[in-house]
């Protein structure tokens, strides 16, 4: 049984988009705020490594961090990583003291030729320092 969904006569178009508007500009606040106060922003070099451990001395790539939470980092790397595919990721300990980790690659964006954005989700979550050496 299918019902037509009628149209509030009350409520304009422009009103429409205006409590729209409204709503996402409260909620992205909201959300900014949250994810800014469990981030630790800063630049640590990570090697990520396939997390099949019979192939973790092969394909090594290089990156920097950009953004670390618990339960996810972010890194700018120079080759593309494949989404769904599980890292093990092992951080600079001079600059960051966080144990290597098993992640999963939940997004890769090019960024240019040779330059990668990439998020990695830990499986658990890690501890991470109250302030690094390497703050941006």
């Amino acid at each position: 049984m299918q019902r037509d969904i009628e149209v509030n006569p009350a409520l304009e178009s422009d009103q429409i988009e205006e409590l729209l508007d409204d709503i996402e500009m409260r909620c992205s606040a909201d959300l900014t705020a949250a994810r800014d106060m469990a981030t630790v922003r800063c630049k640590v070099a990570v090697e990520v490594r396939p997390g099949n451990s019979s192939l973790r001395t092969t394909n090594v790539v290089n990156g920097d961090t950009t953004e670390l939470r618990s339960q996810s980092v972010t890194a700018l790397t120079s080759a593309p990583l494949m989404v769904g595919d599980v890292y093990h990721l092992t951080f600079d300990r001079n600059s960051l003291d966080v144990a290597p980790a098993l992640s999963v690659c939940d997004r890769c964006t090019m960024l240019g030729d040779s330059s990668f954005e990439v998020r990695f989700k830990f499986f658990s979550e890690l501890a991470l320092p109250a302030k690094s050496n390497s703050d941006l």
